[in-house]
Order: structure tokens, then C-alpha cells, then sequence
């Protein structure tokens, strides 16, 4: 009946599935349920039919098979059980027989009669026990045929009560007989006979029946539990076949539905890459995609179509602003060049040809350094740092001067850990313009503050030597106690300090324009010295220690030993640094400054790091530009110029540095500054004369030299501005000196050959023969050359006045205190003999020029070769050599000794041939 059941409805769901693989309900199914469904839903829709499939399966085949299997379990089970009921009764009733049977000879021995009694009484039991078991059999009807059940009532019909009779009927004989008590022979053998006699009775007979039947019965259980697992293994390979029926459906399924669902996502996949093609091969943008469904595919067509249409209008677009870009390119009046990342031009305008005179060649292919040598380097420093823009200024004809910018093409997606360049952009700008009208506001700014410089120098002056006039002659001789004229005294003390303090102010600006200007145009005279780390920052230092003192500040230095040396201009360096310092100092209130200085890939590195108030990020940009503070300028009072950084830009990249600024409000700043380490051949002053002429001018002087130590000294002062004469005048008569005036150079020459003075005081900017042109003609004059000159001058130009052997350099507006001391100590070291060193290879020049220098009073060294030269001039420290000139060519003498401690202003005479004189 079971297996009825399962046929049929294994019957009932093969028929759903024909008619659900009916080609006209596959048809309807594709075009109803897929062309609505979204992708995704299809395909899970696919796994979920075929899937679900597969699990009814399964678990029917399951359910089925296990319920079969636990029948058949349970049928095996209650046969085995009822088989060992059996088995025990009938073990039972075998060994009551046996031990009835082994009563006959125990009778003699009543304690072993009664122990096998015993066994007798109690096997009896068991059998009624399992009699009562056979009895339940009959109840599990569901379990076994009707026949097996009819077998085992007949014979529960047939044998109840036999084993009851059976121990009823040996009770009565045991104790009738009283065997346990038997005391004589003839009871003895009577109790045998009657045991005997049992044993071979109708009711032991009939028990003895009890187990035959039984075997009978036991046989027909053990068929039973064959029957039960054949009934098992059937259920389980019932319920396999399920499993793997509904397996091989899904699957058949699952291909059917793939193959639908391939179809339904490719078909208009294939069609839009067709249309797709076919624009990218004809760039036909007319062309569009049919759309056939709702789901991703129709989405993807309708974006498709509409970035055809997209692209055919930027494509249009794109046309236009590429014709308005090539039009703004060619009519760009700076000329512009497009390169690759190794200088070859790809695109270039005609303002660069007509700019460097090429006409129509074509440009492209051409690596830039073949017509601009210079650029090059610009462009592959645009490709070493993508994010920074390069400069240069280029001579590109006698005439014409251009500016370079160079910037690398960097891609879109830049970030600020990597930027990839794909090229370089250079712009060309005429500046030749551009350049003419700043040297004229060069020389205009130059010429303005030159002439301010004069006017100022008599204010200065004159004001000094009134607030001294005042408080050595006049405020003693009024009445201090007066109170209205104490309070006159202090104001008039207070209006001169004003005075002086307002003009010193003006002259400090007046030289920061001065030197932006000159160094924009170029014009500032550079030294070029072997220059110490350590001593440039000992020297910066002990410029403004007294500013730490005063605002209580704490200086910090950490210097790396054993820096190398740099080449430049160290009094340049040291205004930087001291600059750096000083502002470091004025803007931070409380803390500490730090001074370090390290070197860092072949640059040495100063930084000045402050814990002051800090720069905003959008200032520190601003800190460098001439004219620039940082900071409300409404709200807070500018503290300088403006041209202390701008300046110290300068100086430093013109030592082929960099210097920049690193702040945080708040947190302090960090100015520094880098100087490469390189050696620049030093071009030095070398003044030749004939050693004949030089001879006899001396001996034509040493006739007429009589020097007097006791008289008054006479300083020269020569100036075309009257009112300079006069303040010098005045200053200097105050100090007891006796002065004579000369309003030009020529004039101070007359003066100098009729009365030969102490000491000259000499101005630059002189008509007809200016200050530098009358120093050299004194200092080539070997009678005259050892007159003291002090020049004074609107112009800073040092190195040329010291390279013409003058003794000190002082610029307008005058510091009257340091001009005194000045004058006193060339005045005193004019009273004792100067160190001349002699240098020669030939022994009868040493010994002319060496008497000779003698008759004047010179001290005289001689040395006969270069390295003796340098020995004696670093350890006599002379004020002048006199050295061959081949000689000191042949040692570099020059900047050799320039480069010592103490011989910074060396006077030399080089000597040449006679015979090229």
C-alpha cells in the first residue's frame, strides 16, 4: 500500500514538470516573467526553481525513506525482541525438565533435592513471565501477517496452563511423598518410582510439547527478521533513487534555465556591442542602441545612447574650444614652447619663431637646447620638482633679453606625495623693455637717495655737533634752578635726539633701497673670501648680544663641528644673518632663540628658530616681498622697512642659495637660509709698475722726508659740497687738527704736492677727476702712497676703494664718533714705521728697493721665493708687499694672503719688466 502512494505521487509531480517544460509555457514564461525582471532576479529566480527542486526532492526522498526505514527498524526491532522472548521460555522449560529429571537420584540427598527443587520453582516462574510476553505478541498485529498471528494464538490456545498443571502436579508429588524428609530406603525408592513415573506423564509430556511448538514459532520470527531488513535496505535505496532523481531534474532544469537566461542577458549585450563597434569604427554618432527590456541591460542601451549623444556634443564642443585655444596660442604675444620630458619641442606658436627669428621652420622634433641652450637646465629641473615653477633670464640677441618660465605638465590626478609629468611648458617673455625702464628706475631710485644721502649727512652732522656745542658749552652755563628751564634744557635734548634718531632712521632706508636697487641692476661689488661657519655666526652674535640681555632672552647655538669653509661675501652674510637674528629677537617676547647650522648635501644650512608669535600660512609667502609686513597693518605698527628679507633674498641667492621660512601661529617661526660649498676663482686688484720708476721715485722723496712727530697733524678734506666741508671742518678743528679744504680731485693733488698733509679725507662723487681716480694717483705715487685716506662717500662701493689701497671706507650720512677714531688711530700708527715685505728672485732688486724703503723709514722684510712670501707675510703680518709679478702668479699670492686673518686689506705692488714698462 505504501509503495501505491509513492508511485502516484511521484506520478503527480513528473506531469507538473512536462507540462512546465511545454514549449508554449516556456515561451510565455521567457517573455512575460524575464523581460520585466532585473538581472539579478532572473538569475536568482533560475537558482531558485532549480534549487527548490532539488531540496523537495531531497527532502521527499528523505522523509519517504526514513519513514520506511524506521518501519522496517522497528519490525527488526519487536522480531528480535519477541525471538529472545521466545528463546528464554523455551531455554526455561528445557531446563525444568532438566532439572525434574536430576530430582530421581538427589532423592537420597534431601539438601541437594531442595537446592535443585528450587531451581525447578524458579525457571517456572520465568516461564510464566514469558508466557505473559507471548500473550503482548498477539497485540502487534501491525508488525506481522495474519497467518504468523493465527499460528501464535493457536498455540497460546493449545499450551496455556500446561506449565501451571506441570507445577501443580510436581508440587503434589514432592510434598504427598514428602521427599525432602525421606529417612528409609524402601521411601527412598518409592519417591523414585513416582518421580520416574512424572517424568513419563501425560502432563510432562505435554510440556515437553511446549517447546517443539516453540521452535516452531521461533523459526517463523527469525523469517520475520530477514523480512525486516530486506524491507530496510529497499527503503534506503528507495529513498536514493528520490534524491538523485530530483538531483538529475534540477540539473536538467538548471541547464534549461541558464541557457534561457544567457539568452535573455546576451542578446541585447550583443546588440549594443555591435552599435558599439560600429561607432568607434565609422564614429557615427547618429547611431542607437534598440531597447528591448527594463532590466540593467535596457539601462545600460538608454545610457549608451545617451552618451553618444553626450560624447557627439562635447565632441562638438570640443572642436570649438580647441579652434578658440590654437587661436589664443597663436596670437599669445609671449612666445611659447611645449617639450617633452627630454627637451624635444611638440608644440610650439609663432611668437617664440618671429621672436628668435625663425621664421616659418618648423619646430617640432627639435630639442630645445639646439636654439636655447640655456632652457634646458630649466626643464629638466621641471621634471626633478614637477610642482615648482623655474625662471630664468636669457640674452637672446645683442638687443633683446627674454625671461624663461618653465613648469612641468603634470597629470590630473597630482597628489602631493607623487606627481608624474609628462612634459614641460615654457614661456618666453620679451623683457628687453621691461629691463630698460627698470634700469631707469634703478638709476633714478639710485640718484634720489644719492642725493638724499648729502643733505642728510650735513643734518646728521650739524645736529650732533649742536647737541655737543649744547651740552658741553651752552646748557652748563644756564641756570639749573630755574625749573622752566630745566624743563626747556630737556625738551630742546629731547627735540635733537628726535632729530638724530629720525634721520639715522632715514638713513638706514635710504641704504636698503640703495642696495635692492643695486642689486637688481646688478651694480653691487661683491667680495668674494674663504668664509668661516663658526666665525660668521661668532661675529652675527656679538653684533646684537645686547638684544638677548635686554629682552631676557635665552640664545641657543648648535653648530656641527668641523663645517667646511663657503665662498662669499662675509660682511653680506653677516647683514643676513643679523637681520634674521634681530627679527627673531623683536618678535618673540619670551623663550629662547636658536642658532644651528649643519650640513646638508654639499649646502650648509643656518636657521634662526624663534619661540615667538609665528606667521600665518597665508603670510609666508608675503615675507620676502620688498615692501611687505606681515600682520593688520591698521591695527599694528609696522616695525621697519619692509626690505630687511627682500634684501636678505637677495644676497643669498645671489651666493646661489635658497632661503624660506617655516611658522605656525602660535609656535614659533624657523627663517633659514642654504649656501653651496664651491670655490669661484676670486679676482683680485693687481697693480703692476715698472720697479725703475718706483725707484726713483723713491729716492726722488727720500731727500724731502722729514717727518715731525710733535707738530699739529693736517687732514686734507676733500669735498665739492660746501656744507660737508664745513661739518668736517668743524668736527675736525674740535679735535685740534689743523684743516685745509680742496673742492675736487684735481685740486686735492695741487694741495697734496705743495704741502703733503697727515691724512686725506676724500669724497667719491667729485668733478673732474673723482675720489677713486685721486686715490689711485696717490697710492702710485711711492712719495705719497703712504698718506692715510679715509673715504667718504653717498656710494657703498668698498672693495674698489680698498683694492686702490685706501685705509678705511665710510658711508654717508657720517658717524662723527666712529670718523674721530677712526682718524686717531691711522694718525697713530702713521707716527711709527710700516712693515713692508719685499719679494723678488733677484737679489739686486731686493737690496735697491730695500735701501730706499729704509731712507723713509719703512721696516723692510725680503724674501727671495713665493713660499718664504707666505710665510713671512702670515707670521709679520706686513702692511705692504712688493713682489714680482710672475712670482705671484706663479704662487697665486694674491688670494692666497687676501684669504688670512689680518691681511684682509694687503696693499700689493706687483712688479713688471723694465722692458714692458
Amino acid at each position: 500500500m505504501g509503495k501505491l502512494l509513492i508511485s502516484h505521487f511521484i506520478g503527480t509531480k513528473i506531469m507538473k514538470l512536462n507540462s512546465l517544460f511545454n514549449p508554449k509555457s516556456i515561451y510565455s514564461f521567457n517573455y512575460k516573467l524575464f523581460k520585466n525582471l532585473k538581472i539579478n532576479r532572473k538569475i536568482y529566480l533560475g537558482y531558485a526553481i532549480a534549487f527548490g527542486i532539488s531540496v523537495f526532492g531531497t527532502v521527499l526522498g528523505v522523509t519517504i525513506g526514513n519513514q520506511w526505514e524506521k518501519q522496517a527498524l522497528e519490525q527488526e526491532e519487536y522480531a528480535l525482541i519477541n525471538t529472545n522472548s521466545l528463546h528464554r521460555l523455551q531455554t526455561a522449560i528445557l531446563q525444568v525438565r532438566t532439572h525434574q529429571q536430576q530430582l530421581i537420584p538427589l532423592s537420597k540427598q534431601p539438601e541437594k533435592f531442595e537446592e535443585e527443587y528450587a531451581h525447578i520453582i524458579k525457571h517456572l516462574e520465568t516461564i510464566q513471565k514469558g508466557w505473559s510476553e507471548i500473550k503482548l505478541i498477539k497485540a502487534q498485529e501491525n508488525y506481522y501477517s495474519q497467518q504468523e498471528i493465527s499460528k501464535l494464538k493457536k498455540f497460546i490456545q493449545s499450551y496455556e496452563g500446561v506449565s501451571g498443571k506441570y507445577l501443580q502436579s510436581l508440587n503434589q508429588l514432592v510434598n504427598k511423598n514428602q521427599i525432602t524428609n525421606l529417612d528409609s530406603a524402601e521411601k527412598i525408592t518409592t519417591a523414585q518410582t513416582q518421580l520416574l513415573e512424572f517424568t513419563n506423564s501425560d502432563v510432562a509430556i505435554r510440556f515437553d510439547e511446549i517447546s517443539e511448538s516453540l521452535t516452531e514459532i521461533i523459526n517463523i520470527f527469525y523469517k520475520q527478521i530477514t523480512q525486516a531488513k530486506e524491507n530496510l535496505n529497499q527503503a534506503i535505496l528507495f529513498r536514493n533513487w528520490i534524491i538523485f532523481s530530483s538531483l538529475f531534474i534540477s540539473i536538467l532544469l538548471t541547464i534549461f534555465l541558464a541557457r534561457k537566461i544567457s539568452w535573455a542577458i546576451s542578446s541585447p549585450i550583443i546588440e549594443l556591442t555591435n552599435v558599439a563597434k560600429k561607432v568607434t569604427q565609422s564614429e557615427n554618432f547618429d547611431l542607437q542602441v534598440p531597447i528591448t527590456t527594463e532590466d540593467e541591460i535596457g539601462i545600460l542601451a538608454f545610457s549608451f545612447n545617451h552618451l553618444i549623444n553626450r560624447v557627439k556634443q562635447l565632441l562638438k564642443e570640443q572642436t570649438a574650444n580647441t579652434a578658440h585655444l590654437n587661436a589664443i596660442i597663436d596670437n599669445l604675444a609671449d612666445g611659447l614652447l611645449v617639450s617633452d620630458i627630454n627637451g624635444k619641442i611638440i608644440n610650439y606658436n609663432p611668437a617664440i619663431t618671429k621672436m628668435l627669428g625663425f621664421g616659418d621652420v618648423d619646430m617640432k622634433g627639435i630639442y630645445c637646447q639646439e636654439f636655447l641652450p640655456e632652457v634646458i637646465e630649466l626643464v629638466n629641473n621641471s621634471q626633478q620638482n614637477p610642482t615648482a615653477v623655474f625662471t630664468k633670464e636669457l640674452q637672446l640677441n645683442e638687443k633683446q633679453i627674454a625671461k624663461a618660465s618653465v613648469t612641468a605638465i603634470l597629470e590630473t590626478n597630482c597628489n602631493e606625495s607623487y606627481c608624474k609629468s609628462f612634459g614641460s611648458i615654457i614661456l618666453v617673455r620679451d623683457i628687453t623693455q621691461e629691463k630698460e625702464i627698470d634700469a631707469m628706475k634703478t638709476d633714478f631710485i639710485s640718484t634720489v637717495s644719492h642725493e638724499l644721502r648729502t643733505p642728510l649727512t650735513s643734518v646728521l652732522g650739524f645736529a650732533s655737533i649742536i647737541q655737543e656745542k649744547l651740552e658741553e658749552e651752552v646748557f652748563p652755563l644756564l641756570p639749573v634752578e630755574n625749573r622752566k628751564t630745566n624743563k626747556t634744557i630737556r625738551r630742546v635734548k629731547d627735540n635733537i635726539n628726535i632729530i638724530i634718531s629720525e634721520a639715522e632712521r632715514l638713513t638706514a632706508l635710504i641704504n636698503d633701497v640703495l642696495d635692492i636697487a643695486k642689486m637688481e641692476a646688478g651694480k653691487l661689488d661683491w667680495k668674494q673670501e674663504a668664509i668661516s661657519i663658526d666665525k660668521l655666526i661668532e661675529r652675527s652674535l656679538a653684533a646684537i648680544s645686547a638684544l638677548f640681555t635686554t629682552k631676557n632672552l635665552e640664545l641657543i647655538t648648535n653648530i656641527e663641528p668641523e663645517l667646511p669653509q663657503i665662498i662669499g661675501d662675509e660682511n653680506r652674510l653677516i647683514q643676513v644673518l643679523i637681520n634674521l637674528i634681530s627679527n627673531a629677537i623683536k618678535f618673540t617676547h619670551e623663550g629662547s632663540i636658536t642658532c644651528s647650522a649643519k650640513l646638508i648635501n654639499h649646502n650648509i644650512v643656518i636657521s634662526i628658530i624663534d619661540t615667538g608669535n609665528g606667521i600665518a600660512l597665508e603670510d609666508q609667502t608675503k615675507v620676502f616681498d620688498k615692501f611687505k609686513q606681515v600682520g593688520e597693518t591698521l591695527t599694528d605698527k609696522p616695525q621697519g622697512t619692509g626690505l630687511g628679507l627682500p634684501i636678505c633674498k637677495q644676497i643669498i641667492e645671489h651666493h646661489g642659495g635658497n632661503i624660506w621660512v617655516e611658522s605656525e601661529l602660535g609656535k614659533g617661526s624657523t627663517f633659514a637660509f642654504s649656501i653651496p660649498i664651491q670655490i669661484n676663482v676670486i679676482n683680485q686688484f693687481e697693480q703692476i709698475v715698472n720697479l725703475n720708476t718706483i725707484v726713483q721715485q723713491l729716492q726722488e722723496h727720500s731727500t724731502n722726508n722729514n717727518l715731525t712727530c710733535d707738530r699739529q697733524k693736517t687732514i686734507l678734506v676733500v669735498d665739492d659740497d660746501a656744507n660737508i666741508r664745513e661739518l668736517l671742518r668743524q668736527s675736525l678743528q674740535n679735535q685740534g687738527y689743523a684743516v685745509r679744504e680742496a673742492t675736487d680731485g684735481l685740486d686735492a693733488i695741487y694741495q697734496i704736492k705743495a704741502d703733503k698733509p697727515d691724512l686725506i679725507i676724500l669724497d667719491v662723487m667729485m668733478p673732474q677727476i673723482n675720489g677713486f681716480d685721486t686715490a689711485a694717483i696717490i697710492k702710485n705715487d711711492p712719495t705719497k702712497m703712504d698718506i692715510p685716506i679715509i673715504m667718504l662717500s653717498i656710494f657703498e662701493d668698498k672693495e674698489r676703494g680698498y683694492r686702490l689701497g685706501i685705509d678705511r671706507y665710510m658711508t654717508k650720512p657720517i658717524d662723527n664718533n666712529k670718523l674721530m677714531k677712526e682718524i686717531g688711530l691711522l694718525l697713530s700708527q702713521g707716527t711709527s714705521a710700516k712693515k713692508v715685505l719685499v719679494v723678488d728672485t733677484t737679489a739686486s732688486t731686493l737690496l735697491t728697493l730695500s735701501q730706499i724703503l729704509k731712507t723713509q723709514g719703512y721696516n723692510v722684510v725680503e724674501a727671495s721665493n713665493g713660499e718664504e712670501c707666505i710665510e713671512k707675510a702670515l707670521s709679520l703680518q706686513p702692511d705692504m708687499i712688493i713682489v714680482d709679478s710672475v712670482l705671484s702668479q706663479e704662487h697665486d699670492l694674491v688670494k692666497t694672503l687676501r684669504f688670512e686673518k689680518g691681511l684682509e686689506n694687503l696693499f700689493f705692488i706687483l712688479l713688471g719688466d723694465t722692458d714692458k714698462s
